[in-house]
Order: structure tokens, then C-alpha cells, then sequence
């Protein structure tokens, strides 16, 4: 599982020097790293796995992990989805298409939250996923920022995300005060 998001984050990290060497084709190196990590959940899909790496204990801020049955599906439509727009962006977007390297950055970025956000045990961090999906969203959506339906529709994306996100952050705190704990697995 952490090698997905390490993957991921190279990937990210990577994207604009790939994109600014090989145009939109790099998008389709790029896919593979969506792509490469669904063969992982495939090959892992009837197991169970956890992952806890001591963040800010006093905080009960652990990055925890859990793969299982339902992290498998969904990390199937997460990480299927991804590797599949990625191709498509291969196609869609013309090499002098600006901002195309932070855009895929982006892309790649906002698959590799997704599939921590639907592998987190720990709501605390869940809800960090949560919030690093509506950043990416509010780029991604407000890729065009010099026209104004764009901006429009990244604010919109970006009030309505962090609406939901503050009201789940409540509720996250309101569980593990009631339960005692963060995990998901306890609750």
C-alpha cells in the first residue's frame, strides 16, 4: 500500500518534467502508475492488510492503513478510473496546452489521495485525504483560470467540498469521542 502512494507521489513530483519533454504522451507513462497499482489491488484482493506508521500519536494521527474487500473495490474504481483518464488525456489535450504539466501533476496526485482516502483507518487522517481531494478538485476543475466559468465552477467545487468536509470533520470528532478512539476499525 505505501508503495502505491510513494509511486504516486514520484510520479506527481515527476509529471511536469515528463509533460514538458514528451507533450501529452506523457500521460500515458503516467496512466501506468494508476494502472500498475490495480494489478496490485488484483493480486491483493482477497487479502487483508494493514499498515500503521506512527505520525502524531498525541494527536491520534497515525497513518493507518487497511486493505480489504471493500478497499479493494474501491480502490479498483479509484485507481481504474484514474489510469483511464489519464489515457484519455493522452489524446484530448494538444502539446502547447498550457499548464498541461501541473495539470497531469494533478491528476496523478488526486489518484493517489483517492486510493489513501478509501485505505485509511484512522478517520483523523481520512479526513486529511478528504481535504487534499478538495484542493485537487479545485485545481483540477479551475484548470482554464483565465475563463471565468472555470473559476466559477473551482469555487463552487471548493465551497461545497469544504462545507461536507467541515461537517464530516464534526462527525469524525463526535465518533471518536463517543468510541474512544480513531479507527475505523474500532468504531
Amino acid at each position: 500500500m505505501l508503495s502505491i502512494l510513494v509511486a504516486h507521489t514520484v510520479a506527481a513530483l515527476i509529471a511536469p518534467l515528463l509533460v514538458r519533454r514528451w507533450g501529452r504522451q506523457a500521460f500515458l507513462p503516467l496512466a501506468a502508475v494508476p494502472a500498475a497499482s490495480l494489478i496490485w489491488v488484483a493480486a491483493n484482493w482477497n487479502t487483508e492488510q494493514r499498515l500503521s506508521i506512527e505520525w502524531v500519536p498525541g494527536l491520534s494521527m497515525n497513518i493507518d492503513l487497511r486493505f480489504d474487500s471493500l478497499a479493494a473495490v474501491m480502490s479498483t474504481l479509484v485507481l481504474g478510473i484514474g489510469a483511464l483518464i489519464l489515457l484519455y488525456c493522452a489524446r484530448y489535450f494538444e502539446d502547447d496546452e498550457p499548464r498541461l504539466g501541473i495539470f497531469a501533476a494533478e491528476l496523478v496526485a488526486f489518484a493517489g489521495v483517492m486510493f489513501a482516502l478509501v485505505t485509511s483507518d484512522n478517520m483523523l487522517m481520512l479526513y486529511i485525504f478528504w481535504e487534499l481531494t478538495t484542493v485537487l478538485s479545485f485545481l483540477l476543475v479551475g484548470h482554464y483560470a483565465e475563463r471565468a466559468s472555470s473559476r466559477r465552477a473551482a469555487t463552487q467545487a471548493l465551497l461545497v467540498t469544504t462545507a461536507g468536509g467541515l461537517a464530516m470533520l464534526v462527525g469524525i470528532i463526535v465518533l471518536g469521542q463517543t468510541v474512544g478512539s480513531y479507527s475505523l476499525s474500532d468504531v
